[in-house]
């Protein structure tokens, strides 16, 4: 058995490692053209349909005049990050490519399956990490994990999982991105760091205040956030640029989740949804806050990124072997 003493050791040993410089990923063949125009036309309908319809009903006045200068992007050939959603104040352009949508929901699927079987749900992560600070060849996440592409399909856990993390998760965006453009937020490139965090906020200040209405879960914010907080904020694109993410915002998100609980759960959901749940992902996002403080932590997810490979991405199903492949993977590092 390790004792605890060994683990700063691990860490300090692991973010010293001399690391190579690794280049921006290129994310242009990530998927095929058939692939994303086949997600866009399965995607694009039912997003604009839930940003005009559903969403439109739970607006007030003044929220509603926003949307209605939105002008909603979904290009399916637009590949600089598969993290990348965005808004324009100035001309109310909500862009949401079909790569970071199709993203998002291959990690809803890969976290359900993982979860389903008993598997490291750590490999989702992992795969996140690679992307900035490995070298290695990725394909697109599901068969990186050796998940089958039509996982939804054989799993009605799966389905039913993935499916409510992606609907959040995707909810919550969307009204971060609107609140950007209804408190006419400017741009990155023309502010100070603590102007943006307050910008942050306010957008997700935005969001939660809506979701709330919808009585709308947003459980599917905790994939999202762990994986936004693993990316390189130094990456062009990445959304540690574009949305720059802080401990004191997520602590304001999960304190916002805890007040009221019963808020997020509609009647329907009830029994399926619970305030337990909701407290239990304000937990985790508040964990994930801490994680962004530690840089220990940090440094070591990041060297475990920069460490992976095809084979422990691929093994997370075979929980002991993958463990002790990772422990004497890392070891190996260290030596």
């Amino acid at each position: 058995m390790t004792s605890d003493w060994h683990i700063p050791l691990l860490l300090t040993c692991l973010i010293t490692l001399c690391c190579s410089t690794v280049q921006a990923r290129d994310y242009r063949t990530l998927y095929a053209d058939s692939d994303l125009k086949r997600y866009n036309l399965v995607y694009s309908p039912n997003i604009r349909a839930v940003l005009f319809e559903d969403m439109a009903a739970y607006l007030l006045a003044d929220e509603l005049a926003t949307l209605q200068r939105v002008q909603l992007l979904q290009p399916w050939d637009r590949r600089v990050d598969p993290f990348e959603f965005s808004a324009n104040a100035g001309n109310g352009l909500l862009l949401i490519p079909t790569m970071s949508v199709r993203f998002m929901d291959e990690m809803a699927i890969a976290t359900a399956w993982l979860e389903r079987f008993q598997c490291n749900k750590e490999a989702v992560f992992d795969y996140v990490a690679a992307m900035d600070y490995s070298d290695i060849d990725l394909p697109a996440m599901l068969p990186a994990l050796n998940i089958p592409g039509n996982a939804y399909e054989l799993d009605s856990y799966v389905d039913d999982v993935s499916q409510k993390a992606l609907k959040s998760a995707l909810a919550f965006i969307l009204l971060h991105e609107l609140g950007h453009v209804h408190h006419r937020h400017q741009p990155y490139d023309r502010i100070d760091a603590a102007t943006a965090q307050q910008q942050e906020a306010q957008a997700d200040q935005f969001a939660m205040r809506v979701l709330r209405r919808m009585q709308l879960p947003p459980l599917g914010m905790v994939i999202w956030f762990t994986a936004v907080s693993i990316r390189d904020p130094h990456v062009p694109g990445s959304p540690g640029q574009t949305h720059p993410l802080s401990g004191e915002r997520l602590s304001a998100i999960a304190n916002a989740m805890r007040s009221r609980p019963e808020d997020f759960i509609e009647p329907a959901n009830r029994g399926k949804v619970t305030v337990q749940s909701i407290r239990g992902a304000a937990e985790q996002i508040d964990a994930i806050g801490v994680y962004l403080s530690d840089p220990y932590l940090r440094g070591f997810l990041r060297e475990r990124g920069r460490l992976v490979t095809p084979e422990l991405l691929a093994g997370a199903c075979s929980t002991d072997e993958h463990n002790k492949a990772w422990a004497d993977h890392l070891g190996k590092a260290i030596k």
